[in-house]
């Protein structure tokens, strides 16, 4: 269950991101602690569980325990009531003799009310003689509103939108609009990956900040078609080496799923270097090679993870296509060693792209 603490109840935090932040609790670790027939001693092998949840909750700066506790249907109501508290009273002494403070502390009582199996077997009363204690952290959520769009019309596109944080994935699904909606963790540097049927992925990084999140966040998406290409982004290669730095291993799953919801197209993954200030290096290059081989790694994952061999090829370019020929900044140098998505074919039945694949030493491209 997750709680939603209003931001007034909270004068510490700056009137500035009043609506637009809330305090939520959101579970850390929960475990099950059960008990003898009539007694509210806990158990040698539940002593472990309790440690386990005292240290998850040290490591939060906020912090709230909830303890739930319940009994089986043997004895009377108001017994099992009583029973249910002395459990749930016993928990919390134990959670207060390790320094974790009385208000961050509730307590919920079901005596024999809320069974968690039939009370019928020795096995199901086990089991509803219990007190479930969970873990839950104070945090602040801020509201991220967006909208997927069309590149060229900007009309809203139906769409699937993931949004990565450091501890929390979520899938979403765009209205009829394109928009979305979510909260993520106020500060958060969170990732959004969109992909939709018909056009190119995207993928964006943020930091969650009021300031940046005060508008609805846009991202246009470019429609698929025979001989656009796109980059893929954040993937990124360990300097002069075809090895992919591991915070972009996540982008190859991405480039995956983008091939198995358009399964109807077939793709060039064309590898680009930054070699500036200079003319056409040579095919025989190593910076030449190794545009090549960056675009390798991403040809042979889709090959290893099913996807069909004449569906998708790769080639290299060198520095023949820098966006940036004479660059000098990093987001120049940035822009020219990249490596994309080219749309040979919309759909499979028709002829195929002449464009060279793999190695071809006769026309000297890769």
């Amino acid at each position: 269950m997750k709680f939603l603490i209003h931001l007034f109840l909270f004068s510490c935090l700056p009137s500035y991101l009043c609506g637009q932040v809330s305090l939520e609790a959101h579970p850390i670790r929960a475990a099950e602690v059960y008990f003898d027939f009539g007694k509210a001693t806990i158990r040698p092998e539940a002593e472990s569980k309790i440690i386990n949840l005292i240290e998850a909750a040290a490591q939060e700066q906020r912090v709230f325990i909830r303890i739930t506790a319940h009994t089986d249907s043997i004895g009377s109501v108001v017994n099992n009531l009583k029973l249910s508290r002395k459990r749930a009273e016993v928990i919390r002494t134990r959670l207060l003799a390790s320094e974790i403070k009385a208000d961050s502390i509730s307590i919920e009582l079901f005596g024999e009310s809320n069974p968690a199996a039939p009370n019928t077997t020795d096995l199901g009363r086990q089991q509803n003689r219990r007190a479930t204690v969970e873990v839950l952290s104070f945090r602040e959520m801020i509201t991220l509103t967006g909208a997927v769009l069309e590149q060229d019309s900007e009309q809203g596109i139906s769409a699937t939108v993931t949004i990565r944080s450091k501890d929390d994935n979520q899938t979403l699904y765009t209205d009829e609009d394109g928009r979305f909606q979510s909260k993520v963790p106020l500060g958060a540097v969170i990732g959004i990956d969109v992909t939709a049927k018909g056009y190119f992925l995207a993928s964006k990084m943020l930091k969650a900040t009021p300031e940046a999140l005060r508008d609805e966040f846009q991202i246009q998406l470019p429609r698929l078609e025979k001989g656009k290409a796109a980059d893929i982004d954040n993937l990124y290669f360990v300097s002069g080496r075809d090895i992919l730095l591991e915070s972009s291993e996540p982008e190859l799953p991405k480039v995956l799923k983008f091939m198995q919801l358009n399964d109807k197209i077939k793709i060039e993954i064309a590898g680009h270097v930054n070699v500036p200030n200079q003319g056409r290096i040579p095919r025989s290059s190593n910076h030449f090679l190794l545009s090549v081989m960056r675009a390798l790694v991403v040809y042979n994952y889709l090959l290893r993870n099913g996807i069909a061999e004449e569906r998708v090829s790769y080639q290299g370019y060198g520095n023949w296509e820098m966006r940036f020929p004479n660059a000098q900044t990093e987001s120049q140098q940035s822009a020219n060693r990249r490596v994309e998505i080219k749309i040979l074919e919309t759909e499979m039945s028709t002829p195929a792209n002449n464009s060279p694949s793999k190695a071809d030493t006769t026309t000297g491209s890769y």
